[in-house]
């Protein structure tokens, strides 16, 4: 991959020269303009001191993230999803364009224990999710200030026990990848279509992925996308990657899905799984929905706890972890009395002492 793939992949005319490539990808997606500098830099194009800085900044942030999974991979078993694996199909001097760091773990222990050592660097933010029954996971977000607060995103780890969580409905939690690195970084890429439509970002890892050699034959690419419930969304992110880039050895395989495809489409009509429910906590709770937690208090002290509790109390739930307290909630928007309520249920002293 080179200047020329970015101009193809971006919409831009070469032509328009590099000014306009750097345009183009700040409108589609805030973490292109990293690939683009860091090409255009590969390529010997004259840079001003600012392009020079922001490009300094956004290799450092990649080195933050590679110090952050270093640390913790040498203390507790984590493997990372997309971000640093996607990275090392990219070519040497070029930055994949990289968010956040995703952590994945087989359990909450673990899950825990990342976050008691990532504390330690006093995060802004600290999110918990839950979702799946009768088997619970939980989703942890962290935020830290980027070097430039007025210019950069700032920086996010998210540290899971399900690698893919699905849509909720008709396709399941999945907990594991598999160990094919190409393949669960497409299907990590595939799975990124439940939360959005698919841009630049998309088709420019698919195309690096497609340049490396598969270990697996296109039918066994094709059977592990349909263990995975992905065959319909791989084979609209190897059509969008085809209409901008050539996806190399993926080539194929949009064509090779057409059949698996069809088939998962007709399984979730015939099993859409049950209806998400509308500000409904306590049936959230109980049937696996995604339910997600505002913070109410951080907390120390809880040493002993390697899982979150929860607290029903009248149609709320209260999220008890080892580091914080939150309400649970399924919408963005609280009213002023529900969160009072929370309040003063934690304050009386009745909440359970051991996980159910």
């Amino acid at each position: 991959m080179d200047l020329a793939t970015l101009y193809e992949a971006l919409g831009v005319p070469e032509e328009a020269g590099p000014a306009e490539l750097l345009f183009a990808a700040r409108q589609q997606h805030y973490t292109l303009p990293y690939l683009v500098l860091s090409a255009v830099a590969r390529h010997g194009v004259e840079m001003s001191d600012a392009a020079r800085g922001e490009l300094d900044r956004a290799r450092r942030r990649a080195e933050r993230y590679e110090s952050i999974l270093a640390e913790v991979s040498a203390q507790v078993p984590v493997r990372p999803v997309k971000g640093p694996l996607l990275a090392r199909y990219y070519p040497d001097g070029l930055l994949r364009p990289q968010g956040d760091l995703d952590l994945l773990v087989d359990n909450e222990r673990d899950l825990w224990q990342v976050v008691r050592l990532l504390l330690a660097d006093e995060p802004l933010y600290l999110g918990v999710s839950v979702l799946g029954a009768p088997t619970r996971h939980v989703v942890v977000t962290m935020t830290w200030t980027p070097e430039d607060p007025l210019l950069d995103p700032e920086l996010r780890v998210e540290v899971a026990t399900a690698a893919l969580t699905g849509d909720y409905r008709g396709v399941p939690i999945r907990p594991a990848l598999p160990d094919d690195v190409l393949v669960a970084n497409l299907l990590a890429l595939g799975e990124e279509r439940f939360q959005r439509p698919f841009h630049a970002r998309d088709a420019i890892d698919t195309h690096v992925l497609g340049q490396a050699q598969p270990q697996l034959s296109t039918a066994q690419l094709v059977a592990a996308v349909e263990e995975y419930r992905l065959a319909p969304e791989v084979r609209e992110l190897v059509a969008f990657t085809a209409e901008r880039v050539p996806p190399g050895a993926l080539s194929g395989l949009g064509e090779a899905l057409e059949a698996p495809a069809a088939r998962e489409l007709e399984r979730r009509a015939a099993h859409p799984g049950p209806a998400r429910p509308t500000g409904e906590v306590t049936a959230a709770v109980a049937d696996g929905s995604p339910l997600y937690g505002m913070p109410l208090r951080r907390v120390a002290g809880r040493t002993g706890w390697d899982g979150v509790r929860t607290h029903l109390f009248g149609d709320n739930a209260l999220l008890l972890t080892p580091v914080g307290d939150y309400l649970l909630v399924t919408d963005e928007i609280v009213d002023q009395e529900r969160y009072d309520a929370a309040l003063r249920e934690l304050e009386l002293d009745r909440l359970p002492e051991e996980t159910p």
